[in-house]
C-alpha cells in the first residue's frame, strides 16, 4: 500500500480494485469537470481541509487522471522552512519548463530566471515575474494542456502565492488547470498569524471547495473496507477518537493493531460513559500529530535526528545526498543501517536514483544530477510531529547543521543560524537586518517583517532592538501582516516604555495603519502623522523619506476623504508640493485645488499646478509611467485617483503592481474599489455579490476599515433597488459606528443613500427631507468626496417634491464649482441632473444626455433620464416617443434587478402604451421589443421573455417576481393572445402585433 493513498480515505473499489475516495465525489466531480473541460477553457479548484482530510490524496488522483489523458502535470508541494524564502514554490513548478524558454522575451527571461535563482542578478517584482510564468505556461500548453498541482500552499512563500493568483485570474483562455490543497487555519507552531498570511487566502482564491469530516456512515464503509480485521467491539471507539478524518481512520486501527498484543483492552467494547476513552486525552490540534510520536520515539536517536534535520530544512535537506552527508557528521551510525531503519518504520520512503549504500548503487555514477533521489515523508503531520516532539536543544542542533552544510551566500543559511542561536548575537543581526532590507527594497515586505523581527530579537543593544522592532512593525504593516505589525509595535513600546518608541516615524506610520486596518479609527492617524511628515522634512527624517512620505501622504489621504477632518487636509496641503505628482493629482481629484495654489513664493522642486481638465489626462500618463516590475507608493495614489473620478475600470493595470501584495487587507481595499465601479456601470449582481463577501470576511478578520468599504458598496445596490429593511440593517455599522469612529463621510454617504432609497419608491416628499438635511440649499460641500454620486438624487428629489427652483439654485452652485469638469462621469451626472430640473418641453437637456459620449457606460442615470424624460413626454401627448423611453427604462431597470424602479416605468408604460401607435410621431428606434398592443407592458414583456424560451422561475428572477405572480400574469396572456400553451407564444406574439398595430 502505497503511503500516498492514505490521507484520502481510498476504498477498494468492485472492478479491478480501482480505488475511490470515500465521501469525496464532490471534489472528484469538480476535479473531473476542470481536467474534461481543459482544451475549452482554464480553471482552477482550491481544496481546503484540515490535515488528514485527503488533500493530497485528491491531488494524487487529480495527477493520475491527468496523466491518464494525457495531459503534462506540474507540482509543487510546500514547505515551511521555505515558505520565507520568495519564489520557492514557483521554482518547483517552473524548474522543469526552463529547458525551453523561447517564448519570454528577453527581459522577462532575465526576470524569471533572476528570481527562481537560476541566474544571478536582484529578483525583479510581482508583476513582471508572474508575466513571464503565464507566458511560460502558455508556450507549454500549446504543445499539450497543462495540469499543476499545488499541494500545502499554506506553506508557500506570499510571492509565489501572490503569482499563482495572477495565473489563476487569467488561466480562461488558456488550457491549464490549477488544483490547490491547503489548510483552513493559521499555521500550526505561531497561532497568532491571521488568515491573510496563509496561502489558501491569497495564493490561489478561485473556486474553493472544503473537505469536511466524513459522516458516520462513510467513516464506518472506509474502516469496514480498509481495516477489515478490526473487531466490531473496537469500530466505535475508533470512530469516535478519528472524527471522521480519513487519515486517523487508518491510522488508529493500525496503532491499535501494533499496541494490541501489550494492550488487549483496545480492541474491546469502549468503556462506559464515565469510563476514560483511550484517545478522548489528545486535545483536537495535536490529535493526528500525536498518532506518529511513539513511532518516531521508537527510532534511534540518531535516526530521529536525521529525520528532524529533513523535516526543518526543506527541499534542499531532503535530497538523500545532502542528508547523508549531513548525517555523516552529525551521527556515527552508519548512514545504510539510518536509512534501513527510516524505511522499515513507514515514516518516510527513499525515491530516486540513490542506492542503498548511499553512494548511487552499481549504476548510479551514470545517472543525471535531476535524478537524485529525495526522502519522502508518509505524511506532513510526520513532518510536523518531528518538530513538535524535539526539544528545542534537538531543533538547534538540527538548524546548526543546516546551516553549516548551506553555502555561506544561501538566505536559507541565515535563517537556520538565527534559529540555532539562544541569547544575543549582534553580528548575526546586523546580517539579518541587511538581508530583511534587501526584501522589502524587492517589494517583499511580508517576508522581510519576520526576518528583521528575528534581528530584533537577536540585538544585544536595547535601542538597536527596538529600532528593528518598528522597522519590522513597518514592514508588516506595508506587506498586510497587520496582527504581526501589532504585536511587534507592542513590544518596540515595551522596549521603549516610558518613552515612545525610535525612529518616530515609522512607528507612527505603523501604528496609524494598523489602528484604521483593524479598528476603523482614523485618530491616530490624524494626531501622529502630520508630525511625522514635518519629522520627514527635517534633516532627522531624511533616512526614512524615500520609503514613507508618499505612504504617509496616501493614508493621509484615505483619512482625510472619510472624515473630512481639516487637519488631515491642511497636512496634505503643506507637505504635497514636497512630494511627486501623483501625491498632486491625487489631492486635486478628491477635493480640488489647495489654498493659494500658484501663488508666488511657491516651493522649488514642489509637485506642478494640476488644472482640473488636466487630472484625467494627467492621470492616464502617470499610470503609463508606472514601471511594470514592481509595486510603488505612487501606484496606490494613482488608484485612490481614479476612485475619485469613478474611473478605477478604466485603469484596470493599476491593480497590476500590486501581484507581490498578497495579504488580504490589501486585496480587499482593491475588491472593494472594484465593487464600485461595477455599481457605476451596471453591474450590480457582482457589486454585491463581492461587497457582501467581502464585508463577511473581513468582519471574520477583524478589519473593520476594510468592513466599512464593503458595506458603503452594498448599500449602494441595496438603495437603488429600493430595498429599505436592507438598508436600514446596515445603520449600526455604516451610520452609528462610522460616527462613532469620526469616519463621518461614510456616515453621510448612508444618509445620502436613504433620499435614493425612497426615491425608488416614489416617496419625493421624504427623499426631499433626508436631501435638504444632508446638503444645504445652493451649497457644495468642501471638500465633498461622493458630492456628484448624490446629486441626480437631490435634484430629482426636489424636481418631484415640488420645490423646482431650489434644485435650479443647487445647480448653479454646481455649475460654478465646475463640478463637471472633475471627470466623465461627472460631467454626464451633472448633464442628467440639468435635465431633471429642466423646465416641461427642455427636451434638447433630455437629448444632450443621450448623446454624451459613452452614455450606455451608466445605466442606471441614463434610465432615470429616460424614465423622467417619458412622463413629460406623456403630459403632453406625445405617447409614442414616451412609450419608447419608459420602455429602454424599463428594460434597464429590469436588468439591474431594480425592482422599485422598473415598478414605476412599468405603470408610465402602461399609462402610455395603449395610445402609442395614435400618434402622429415616430417613436425613436430602440433595440427593446415594441409594446404589444393588446397587453400590459408588464405583460408584454413576460410574454416576450416566456417567447424566449424562459421558465416562469427565470422570468422571475430577471424581473424581480415571484414565479407564482409569473404564471398568473402568463394565465391572463394566452386569451388576450388566443392560444392555450406556451408554445405559440413567439408566433402569436408577431401575428396578433401585426392584426392590431395600425399601418404607418
Amino acid at each position: 500500500m502505497e503511503a500516498d493513498d492514505i490521507p484520502g480515505g481510498p476504498v477498494a473499489g468492485a472492478e479491478r480494485g480501482a480505488e475511490v475516495l470515500a465521501g469525496r465525489d464532490e471534489q472528484l466531480t469538480a476535479i473531473d469537470a476542470a481536467l474534461a473541460g481543459i482544451a475549452a477553457a482554464g480553471t482552477s479548484v482550491l481544496l481546503r481541509g484540515d490535515p488528514g482530510m485527503g488533500k493530497t490524496a485528491l491531488l494524487k488522483a487529480a495527477g493520475t487522471k491527468a496523466r491518464d489523458a494525457g495531459l503534462r502535470v506540474l507540482r509543487m508541494t510546500g514547505a515551511e522552512a521555505e515558505s520565507g524564502l520568495p519564489f520557492a514554490a514557483l521554482h518547483q513548478v517552473l524548474w522543469p519548463l526552463l529547458d525551453d524558454t523561447r517564448a519570454l522575451s528577453a527581459e522577462q527571461r532575465d526576470a524569471l530566471e533572476s528570481a527562481l535563482g537560476v541566474r544571478e542578478g536582484t529578483p525583479p517584482e510581482g508583476f513582471t515575474v508572474a508575466g513571464a510564468a503565464l507566458t511560460l505556461l502558455a508556450h507549454a500548453a500549446l504543445r499539450r494542456p497543462v495540469v499543476v498541482l499545488l499541494d500545502d500552499l499554506q506553506w508557500a512563500d506570499p510571492s509565489s502565492a501572490a503569482v499563482f493568483g495572477y495565473l489563476r485570474r487569467h488561466l480562461a483562455p488558456l488550457p491549464v488547470v490549477i488544483v490547490g490543497a491547503t489548510r483552513p487555519t493559521a499555521r500550526p507552531d505561531d497561532e497568532s498569524h491571521a488568515p491573510e498570511e496563509s496561502g489558501d487566502a491569497e495564493g490561489l482564491p478561485g473556486r474553493v471547495i472544503d473537505l469536511e469530516p466524513l459522516d458516520e456512515r462513510q467513516a464506518r464503509r472506509l474502516l469496514r473496507t480498509r481495516h477489515p480485521w478490526l473487531p466490531d467491539t473496537a469500530h466505535h471507539r475508533v470512530l469516535r477518537a478519528a472524527g471522521g478524518n480519513p487519515l486517523a481512520l487508518h491510522e488508529l486501527p493500525v496503532q491499535i493493531r501494533r499496541a494490541a498484543p501489550d494492550h488487549p483492552a483496545l480492541l474491546a467494547a469502549p468503556a462506559a460513559a464515565d469510563g476514560t476513552e483511550p484517545f478522548d486525552e489528545l486535545p483536537l490540534g495535536t490529535r493526528l500529530g500525536s498518532l506518529y510520536e511513539d513511532s518516531l520515539r521508537a527510532l534511534p536517536d540518531s535516526t530521529r535526528h536525521v529525520l528532524l534535520v529533513a523535516a526543518l530544512g526543506g527541499s534542499f535537506a531532503q535530497r538523500v545526498s545532502v542528508l547523508r552527508d549531513m548525517a555523516r557528521h552529525a551521527v556515527t551510525t552508519p548512514w545504510t543501517e539510518i536509512r534501513r531503519r527510516i524505511e522499515a518504520s513507514g515514516l518516510a520512503r527513499f525515491d530516486g536514483a540513490d542506492g542503498i549504500d548511499g553512494t548511487g548503487g552499481a549504476d548510479g555514477a551514470g545517472r543525471a544530477e535531476g535524478t537524485q533521489g529525495l526522502v519522502v515523508f508518509h505524511h506532513p503531520l510526520v513532518r510536523a510531529c518531528l518538530v513538535h516532539i524535539a526539544s528545542p536543544a534537538e531543533r538547534r542542533a538540527a538548524h546548526r547543521l543546516l546551516a553549516r552544510a548551506l553555502p555561506a551566500a544561501s538566505p536559507q543559511r541565515i535563517t537556520h543560524l538565527a534559529a540555532a542561536t539562544v541569547g544575543t548575537d549582534a553580528e548575526l543581526a546586523e546580517l539579518l537586518h541587511a538581508r530583511a532590507d534587501d526584501m522589502a527594497a524587492q517589494g517583499g515586505d511580508a517576508e522581510a517583517a519576520g526576518m528583521m523581527a528575528r534581528a530584533a530579537g537577536l540585538s544585544p543593544d536595547p535601542a538597536t532592538r527596538c529600532a528593528r522592532l518598528v522597522a519590522a512593525s513597518g514592514m508588516a504593516a506595508r506587506g498586510g501582516r497587520l496582527r504581526l505589525a501589532v504585536e511587534l509595535l507592542a513590544g518596540a513600546e515595551a522596549e521603549a516604555r516610558p518613552e515612545q518608541p525610535e525612529p518616530a516615524a515609522p512607528y507612527a506610520f505603523a501604528l496609524a495603519y494598523t489602528r484604521l486596518q483593524l479598528h476603523g479609527d482614523p485618530v491616530p492617524s490624524l494626531e501622529l502623522l502630520p508630525g511625522a511628515l514635518a519629522l520627514l522634512a527635517s534633516p532627522e527624517g531624511r533616512d526614512h523619506r524615500a520609503c514613507l512620505l508618499e505612504p504617509m501622504l496616501f493614508l493621509l489621504l484615505v483619512v482625510a476623504v472619510y472624515t473630512g477632518d481639516e487637519r488631515a487636509w491642511d497636512a496634505v496641503d503643506r507637505h504635497a508640493g514636497d512630494a511627486t505628482e501623483p501625491v498632486a493629482l491625487c489631492r486635486r481629484a478628491w477635493a480640488g485645488p489647495p489654498p493659494g495654489e500658484g501663488a508666488p513664493g511657491a516651493r522649488a522642486g514642489a509637485a506642478p499646478t494640476v488644472g482640473p481638465d488636466d487630472v484625467p489626462r494627467r492621470l492616464r500618463e502617470a499610470v503609463a509611467a508606472l514601471p511594470a516590475d514592481r509595486e510603488t507608493p505612487a501606484a496606490w495614489l494613482l488608484l485612490w485617483t481614479a476612485a475619485a473620478l469613478d474611473a478605477v475600470g478604466e485603469h484596470d493595470a493599476l491593480a497590476s503592481p500590486f501581484v507581490r501584495h498578497h495579504a488580504y487587507v490589501t486585496q480587499a481595499f482593491i475588491e472593494s474599489l472594484r465593487a464600485h465601479d461595477d455599481f457605476l456601470h451596471g453591474r450590480w449582481d457582482a457589486a454585491l455579490a463581492t461587497a457582501r463577501d467581502g464585508a463577511r470576511t473581513s468582519a471574520a478578520h477583524g478589519y473593520a476599515f476594510n468592513e466599512m468599504l464593503f458595506l458603503q458598496n452594498a448599500g449602494q445596490v441595496l438603495a437603488a433597488r429600493g430595498d429599505d429593511d436592507a438598508l436600514a440593517a446596515l445603520e449600526p455599522l455604516l451610520g452609528q459606528a462610522a460616527r462613532e469612529r469620526n469616519t463621518l463621510r461614510a456616515a453621510e454617504r448612508l444618509h445620502g443613500l436613504r433620499t435614493l432609497c425612497a426615491l425608488a419608491h416614489g416617496r419625493a416628499d421624504e427623499a426631499w427631507d433626508h436631501a435638504r438635511s444632508l446638503t444645504a440649499l445652493g451649497e457644495i460641500p468642501p471638500p465633498g468626496p461622493w458630492f456628484h454620486l448624490s446629486l441626480v438624487d437631490w435634484v430629482q428629489a426636489a424636481v418631484d417634491s415640488g420645490h423646482r427652483p431650489d434644485a435650479l439654485r443647487h445647480l448653479r452652485a454646481v455649475r460654478a464649482a465646475g463640478t463637471a469638469r472633475a471627470s466623465a462621469h461627472h460631467a454626464f451626472l451633472v448633464a442628467v441632473a440639468e435635465a431633471l430640473a429642466g423646465e416641461a418641453e427642455a427636451d434638447q437637456l433630455f437629448e444632450a444626455v443621450y448623446a454624451f459620449p459613452g452614455a450606455e457606460r451608466w445605466p442606471f442615470p441614463l434610465a432615470r433620464a429616460r424614465l423622467a424624460h417619458g412622463a413629460r413626454l406623456r403630459h403632453r401627448g406625445l405617447h409614442g416617443p414616451a412609450a419608447a423611453r419608459c420602455r429602454a427604462a424599463l428594460d434597464t431597470f429590469t436588468r439591474l434587478g431594480a425592482t422599485a424602479w422598473a415598478a414605476q416605468a412599468a405603470r408610465a408604460l402602461d399609462a402610455v402604451a395603449p395610445r402609442a401607435g395614435a400618434g402622429a410621431e415616430a417613436a425613436p428606434s430602440d433595440d427593446t421589443p415594441p409594446h404589444h398592443p393588446l397587453l400590459s407592458a408588464q405583460e408584454s414583456r413576460i410574454a416576450e421573455l416566456a417567447a424566449q424560451g424562459l421558465t416562469n422561475r427565470q422570468i422571475g428572477e430577471r424581473l424581480g417576481l415571484s414565479p407564482r405572480t409569473i404564471g398568473a400574469h402568463l394565465y391572463k396572456v394566452f386569451p388576450k393572445l388566443g392560444i392555450t400553451t406556451r408554445a405559440g407564444i413567439a408566433r402569436a406574439l408577431k401575428e396578433t402585433r401585426e392584426r392590431e398595430t395600425p399601418a404607418t
